[in-house]
């Protein structure tokens, strides 16, 4: 751990407290040049795919919330979700996970899941399975042949350092500091890690190998 700044103490509550998927949608879409999460993809604006899917979680896993960390308007009035406002996205992923974890801090939450708005290849399956294999003290990463993807989720201990980010630094910096504490759940698809970054992206031309998660379990 980079020189024991933070130290994670062992957690004495169980496995069932409440848990905050935090649905991370306040990117300003840099790399793809405009706001992807309001463009179509297969029919539907890319962000609908990870609301529908993390309220579809939600209803499957007792103890569930959605926090939804936006500056969109229309994301932030969609149902079943506890909306975050973002006016700041500049500031990074960092700013935006600090939002999310104040926010499960206020509901009492146990865990934290993190899911990125524009993987929408992801299985509401893959997703249960990730949050029944959370444990007190551990962060649970999902993933496909060796490759870490998202979402991933950390338990209450690694709260600070995550309020700790900066920049555009991810919940992934938290994450390698410690790996011992890691554990895997793999994907049921490889392209289900995958997410979009540019209009040239496979899935806005159709060829990707597997289907949207709606319908899929």
């Amino acid at each position: 751990m980079d020189g024991n700044l933070f130290a994670v103490k062992p957690a004495a509550s169980t496995n069932d407290g409440l848990t905050a998927i935090v649905l991370m949608a306040a990117g300003i879409g840099r790399r793809f040049g405009s706001n992807k999460l309001l463009e179509p993809f297969r029919g539907r604006p890319l962000w609908e795919y990870a609301w529908e899917l993390a309220v579809d979680v939600k209803k499957a896993v007792a103890g569930t919330e959605v926090i939804l960390v936006s500056g969109y308007e229309p994301l932030l009035t969609a149902p079943e979700i506890i909306p975050v406002r973002n006016d700041l996205p500049g500031l990074g992923a960092s700013h935006t996970i600090r939002l999310g974890v104040k926010e499960a801090q206020k509901m009492g939450a146990e865990y934290a899941v993190f899911m990125v708005a524009d993987q929408p290849l992801l299985k509401p399956g893959s997703v249960i399975r990730l949050i029944e294999a959370r444990e007190p003290g551990k962060i649970i990463c999902l993933s496909k042949d060796g490759r870490a993807g998202n979402p991933v989720v950390f338990h209450r201990d690694f709260f600070p350092e995550l309020l700790a980010l900066s920049g555009d630094c991810g919940g992934k910096r938290v994450m390698h500091r410690h790996m011992d504490a890691v554990r895997w759940v793999e994907a049921e698809d490889a392209c289900e890690l995958t997410d979009i970054d540019c209009p040239q992206s496979e899935g806005f031309s159709g060829q990707f190998g597997c289907k949207t998660s709606k319908g899929r379990s």
